[in-house]
C-alpha cells in the first residue's frame, strides 16, 4: 500500500509535481510542490487520514470554497482544493488545499531564534494581522487559529494562513484529541476562554484574543500563560522588562501592557471589538515616546 509522500506524488500527480515535505502538525502535513498550468511554486497541505472523516470533507470543502473569497495582501490566498485523493493502493480521504509557496519562514521560526521582536517590527506585524482579520471579520469569517505557526514573514512583511481550517474541524465533529491525547485544534496558549469553553457562536473577538497572544509574545519572548481569569504576574513583569531593555519607558511600557490587557479579557463583551481597536490602543499607548523617525515609520500620527 502507497503511503506518505507517494500517495501524495501519485494522487497529485496529473496537475502537480510533489518534490518534499516542507511542514507538519497535528492536524496536516504541507508539501512543496511544483504546478504545471501555470507553471508555479506552490505549497500543498494535506489533512492526514485520521481527521478526513465523510462529515469532515464535506465541511472542508465547503470553509475551504468560503474563504478563498478573502483577497488581502496579508492573507495567503487559497488556489485550489479537492475533497479527497483517490490512489490505487493508497489511503482514501486525504483533503488537501493549494498556496502560493511563501519564501520565508513562520512566525515560530523566528520566535524560536531571538526570542521576543524589537518593537517596530513586533507592531508592523500585529498591524498587518490586524488588517488581515479585518478584512475577514467584515466577510463573517473567523479564523479561530491564530498563532505564530500560521503567520509567515516573507520579504519584509506578514501573512495570515490556514483560515477556516479550524472551524471545517470543529464544525465536522473532530475528536480534539486526533493527535496526542489533549490536543486541542489550535494551540492552548492562544486560545480565547471561550473557544476552550466549546462554544460554537464565536465571533472576531476570539481572533482579538488570540492576536493580543501573539503580540504579548513578540513583545516578552513568551505568550502570556493566562489563567482563565487573569495574564499571570509572571507573565506582565516579563513584557514591562522586555520593552524597558528596548528603550520604552516604564510608563508607557505600562500602557502598552494595559491596551493588550483590554483584548486579554476573559469575557468577550469585556474585549475590543475589532482587530483594528486593538491596534488603535497599542498606538495610543506608544505615541507619547514614540520619536518622529520611528512614528514615521510605524505610520503614527505625532
Amino acid at each position: 500500500m502507497l503511503s506518505g509522500i507517494e500517495a501524495v506524488r501519485a494522487g497529485l500527480a496529473p496537475h502537480y509535481t510533489v518534490e518534499r515535505e516542507i511542514g507538519a502538525g497535528g492536524m496536516a502535513k504541507v508539501y512543496l510542490a511544483e504546478e504545471r498550468h501555470p507553471p508555479r511554486k506552490v505549497a500543498i497541505k494535506v489533512m492526514k487520514p485520521s481527521i478526513s472523516t465523510a462529515r469532515f470533507r464535506e465541511r472542508f470543502i465547503r470553509e475551504v470554497e468560503l474563504t478563498s473569497n478573502l483577497n488581502h495582501p496579508h492573507i495567503v490566498p487559497i488556489l485550489a482544493a479537492d475533497e479527497c485523493l483517490f490512489v490505487p493502493d493508497g489511503p482514501d480521504g486525504l483533503c488537501y488545499y493549494v498556496m502560493p509557496y511563501i519564501e520565508g519562514e513562520s512566525l515560530r521560526a523566528r520566535l524560536l531564534r531571538t526570542q521576543g521582536l524589537p518593537l517596530p517590527e513586533a507592531l508592523q506585524i500585529t498591524r498587518e494581522m490586524a488588517d488581515a482579520l479585518g478584512h475577514a471579520h467584515a466577510r463573517g469569517i473567523i479564523h479561530r487559529d491564530i498563532k505564530p505557526e500560521n503567520i509567515l514573514l516573507s520579504s519584509g512583511h506578514a501573512l495570515l494562513a490556514d483560515f477556516g481550517i479550524a472551524r471545517a474541524v470543529s464544525a465536522a465533529g473532530v475528536p480534539q484529541n486526533i493527535t496526542n491525547p489533549g490536543e486541542l485544534v489550535g494551540s492552548l496558549a492562544y486560545m480565547s476562554p471561550e473557544q476552550l469553553a466549546g462554544e460554537g457562536a464565536l465571533d472576531a473577538r476570539t481572533d482579538v484574543y488570540s492576536l493580543c497572544c501573539v503580540v504579548h509574545e513578540m513583545l516578552s519572548g513568551s505568550p502570556p500563560l493566562l489563567a482563565v481569569t487573569q495574564p499571570s504576574a509572571k507573565a506582565r513583569a516579563g513584557m514591562l522588562q522586555a520593552l524597558q531593555s528596548q528603550g520604552v519607558g516604564r510608563a508607557v511600557a505600562g500602557a502598552l501592557r494595559e491596551a493588550l490587557d483590554g483584548g486579554l479579557a476573559p469575557a468577550p463583551a469585556d474585549r475590543y471589538g475589532s482587530a483594528a481597536e486593538l491596534m488603535a490602543a497599542m498606538e495610543a499607548a506608544l505615541r507619547p515616546s514614540l520619536g518622529r523617525r520611528v512614528a514615521a515609520l510605524l505610520r503614527i500620527s505625532e
